[in-house]
């Protein structure tokens, strides 16, 4: 009886660490896929991937830029821009990422619970976008952040 009570505990710790393993897999998957769309000059091949790995709600939320500059010193200029919750909204944010970051390259990206962290640099611009992955199956993009900096 002990023994298989034994084999059951160890099957189950086996799945969980499976299960967490896979989804770290498809996590990291679908970020570099991203960023290797953003490298395409393309709107259908950007809303693509949009169809195929946001959820619905991301899809269906706005999206709002908030741009922060200045000179260096005490005084800063805010503006900030918002894109329509749908695909075509999106395409425009990929647009804007494609702008920056198209031509450029993941320098590091890591795994953070459902959340991954993706450096990204193209020439002296670099910037963190953050994705936020659903907790179920089939792990789709379910909240994005970016910030750019040189």
């Amino acid at each position: 009886m002990k023994k298989a009570v034994f084999a059951v505990l160890l099957l189950t710790t086996i799945n969980m660490a499976f299960a967490q393993d896979s989804m770290e897999k498809v996590m990291e998957s679908r970020a570099k896929e991203m960023f290797r769309v953003i490298g395409l000059d393309s709107p259908d091949q950007w809303k693509k991937f949009i169809r195929e790995n946001y959820t619905k709600a991301l899809i269906d939320k706005p999206m709002t830029a908030k741009v922060q500059g200045g000179d260096g010193g005490s005084s800063t200029e805010s503006k900030s821009n918002t894109t329509e919750g749908n695909i075509d909204g999106k395409a425009q944010m990929y647009k804007m990422f494609h702008n920056d970051f198209g031509s450029g390259k993941i320098s590091s990206l890591k795994v953070i619970g459902e959340k991954v962290d993706m450096q990204v640099e193209s020439g002296d611009m670099k910037g963190t976008i953050t994705l936020k992955f659903s907790k179920d199956k089939p792990y789709l993009i379910d909240g994005l952040g970016v910030q750019v900096g040189n």
